[in-house]
């Protein structure tokens, strides 16, 4: 049986980030130095895969991978795929890895594994790790693949996180009622849960400050006006 290792970390992890030159030469981005900061900034969450280039079994998940993104397992609009090696065996181990047909999701390089200890906490952590950040650049999820591939239930059970995290980041800050609309219906039930006649939804938190009061509402009000 294959072991997973689910850890779900909440908003008080620290951003992270990478920026590193995308070395596959089917990827969209090859050449590109792409990372975190770069797809949020083109409106997509990233998923870290952290795999050595060197041999064939650690190759798998970043094929399965490769395979869910390109049969639109999740929204591939809202997030991408990043796997992460350290450049060990050459050009051949790169090759090895990117090199079969339908791998095109980007591939990047830490000889230094500073990526690694900043991720993973460990340079020397154990590699086939999938690293799944928010739209705050927090680490939310953090699995473990021990085995040869990613089974059916590991695959669902990563499908469920990353639709999760893009959902989250689909919504509208300041929009309760989830119409993609700002407008004043949004303000009325910012002003409810102010005064303590509605459950608090952190979507009103328009300062981030973990809390819903008159300054939110002033906020909204003046997103709204600004935007006619």
């Amino acid at each position: 049986m294959y072991k997973i290792i689910l850890l779900f970390i909440m908003s008080l992890s620290l951003c992270l980030d990478y920026s590193r030159e995308d070395v596959n030469p089917t990827s969209e981005t090859f050449g590109q130095e792409v990372g975190p900061s770069y797809f949020l900034n083109q409106g997509k969450l990233t998923m870290t895969i952290f795999n050595w280039e060197t041999w064939g079994g650690w190759r798998t998940v970043y094929t399965q991978l490769c395979e869910l993104s390109n049969t639109n397992a999740w929204d591939t609009t809202k997030a991408v795929i990043v796997g992460l090696g350290n450049g060990s065996g050459g050009a051949g181990a790169l090759n090895a890895m990117v090199g079969p047909d339908g791998n095109d999701a980007p591939w990047v390089q830490d000889p230094d594994l500073e990526t690694w200890e900043e991720f993973l906490e460990s340079s020397s952590a154990p590699r086939r790790q999938l690293v799944l950040l928010d739209q705050d650049l927090n680490k939310r999820y953090q699995f473990q693949y021990p085995g040869s591939g990613i089974s059916p239930n590991q695959e669902t059970e990563l499908i469920n996180a990353i639709n999760e995290l893009i959902d989250e980041f689909s919504q509208i800050q300041g929009d309760v009622n989830g119409d993609e609309i700002l407008n004043v219906l949004d303000i009325i039930l910012i002003v409810n849960m102010a005064i303590g006649i509605q459950e608090i939804d952190l979507i009103g938190d328009m300062n981030n400050d973990s809390g819903i009061n008159i300054l939110d509402v002033v906020i909204l009000a003046n997103i709204i006006l600004e935007n006619g």
